[in-house]
């Protein structure tokens, strides 16, 4: 075993008080979770298996640590890993949080402010969105992507209800590097972004018909560029 103290394997059960969990050597296997494994005084102690009631079907496979779970892996019952303990902290693979605005940061929670929607499923650690998820604000906006520490960052789309989207990198919550945006009226640029704005290479197509390839810094025209008119009139400068 793992950390040299089990003394025997047995089965034991798990039941839940109002101040936590205990172990116990009797109980049924379709109302208590159900331990098999190498046990330490009567708590689970090196590898061992606790598998849920037939309703939940859950299984929790790995080391334990005086009783508690410490390198294992949660299954549901259809063989899908939905989250581990490694080192004896739980890293969530999948699952639901919200983001309640606190004095200005995001604070994630399980549960959501009253009258707030700030709704996110995907890959979590820690209790952080962290790898692919949808955030759903309750404005409407919706992001799709890649997260890291619970801000954007990678590869992900943002949608407004105006009709606003934007496609491309982010980096710490801003759009950086490469990517489209799309606005209400249906103006669009493709192009180089960074911290949140235009700036870099980019293209900027209007609804009308014209087109600007050229430089941008701070969101706007910098430098060298090319206009092109809906009559195909250019003009360089």
């Amino acid at each position: 075993p793992l950390f040299g103290q089990s003394e025997e394997t047995g089965v034991l059960y798990q039941y839940k008080t109002s101040s936590g969990f205990v172990w116990k050597t009797f109980g049924k296997a379709n109302v208590q979770p159900k331990y098999e494994g190498e046990v330490s005084r009567k708590t689970p102690e090196g590898f061992g298996v606790l598998s849920y009631p037939f309703t939940d079907g859950k299984s929790v496979v790995g080391e334990w640590k005086d009783g508690k779970e410490w390198n294992t892996e949660h299954y549901s019952k259809d063989g899908i890993l939905l989250g581990k303990w490694v080192n004896g902290k739980w890293i969530l693979k999948w699952g639901f949080l919200c983001g309640n605005w606190v004095d200005g940061t995001t604070m994630w929670a399980e549960k959501c402010d009253e009258g707030v929607a700030n709704k996110y499923e995907g890959d979590i650690e820690n209790m952080i969105p962290n790898g692919q998820g949808t955030y759903a604000l309750h404005d409407g906006r919706i992001y799709v992507g890649e997260f890291k520490s619970g801000e954007y960052y990678g590869q992900g789309t943002l949608t407004n209800p105006n009709g606003y989207t934007y496609t491309g990198k982010w980096k710490d919550g801003e759009k950086n590097g490469r990517g489209t945006e799309t606005y209400s009226n249906q103006d669009k640029y493709a192009g180089e972004f960074k911290d949140g704005e235009k700036h870099g290479q980019g293209i900027f197509t209007s609804a009308d018909g014209y087109k600007y390839v050229g430089k941008f810094k701070d969101g706007k025209k910098h430098g060298q560029g090319t206009l092109t008119t809906p009559d195909r009139d250019r003009y360089v400068g």
